[in-house]
């Protein structure tokens, strides 16, 4: 099963990503992507510098996440997060991959029905049950429970556009901090029901 799953999970070669200025290229249809799901979801333009700090740390800190999610060669992920070794470091030790694995690592997806694009940190399979999770890592200087439903949603709802065959049992946060890790669960069709209805509200916003 997990042969065929990951078989199912390719990658969209006709999806680019351009971190600056964080847009997605559809080589398809040979245009940008006119909306992201944070385009969606967003109810603020305004960034801060902890903010910029916070994406620049959270970009280091996925960069070393998936270097040994698919190399497994955590040296080297560990060189690569400089600074934030030891956040990385509490991930890699903790006792979730005793049950799950990641099964695929920065999936970009497209919904070309509505224009919208956006990538899953990765998608977590259950060692003996198979089940799939929807996971995303967050990373902060404390811990603080925080609602990400609707991002969720949007992921959950890009997956099965283009991937239907596929069900997800979970999605999963993954809090990554400098003292250690915490999860938050959710319920995959809940968080689709939310984004769908933020997605409404946005297109009627917009009159598009």
């Amino acid at each position: 099963m997990k042969n065929n799953i990951k078989d199912i999970l390719v990658q969209d070669p006709f999806v680019e990503f351009y971190p600056e200025p964080h847009k997605y290229y559809d080589l398809k249809r040979k245009c940008y992507v006119a909306r992201s799901v944070s385009d969606v979801i967003k109810t603020t333009d305004f960034v801060s510098k902890n903010m910029e700090k916070a994406a620049e740390r959270g970009t280091t800190i996925h960069g070393a996440i998936q270097i040994w999610s698919e190399t497994g060669d955590k040296e080297l992920a560990l060189a690569y997060a400089k600074e934030y070794a030891h956040w990385v470091e509490h991930l890699i030790n903790y006792r979730m991959w005793d049950t799950w694995e990641p099964l695929v690592n920065e999936l970009r997806m497209i919904d070309r029905k509505r224009d919208i694009a956006g990538s899953c940190d990765v998608v977590l399979q259950h060692k003996k049950t198979g089940m799939l999770c929807l996971a995303d890592y967050k990373t902060q200087e404390k811990y603080q429970k925080k609602n990400h439903s609707l991002q969720m949603g949007g992921y959950v709802s890009l997956l099965y556009e283009n991937y239907p065959s596929i069900t997800l049992f979970s999605c999963r946060i993954i809090y990554i901090t400098p003292n250690g890790i915490k999860t938050q669960e959710y319920n995959p069709n809940e968080c689709m029901f939310d984004y769908e209805e933020a997605r409404k509200a946005y297109f009627k916003k917009a009159k598009i």
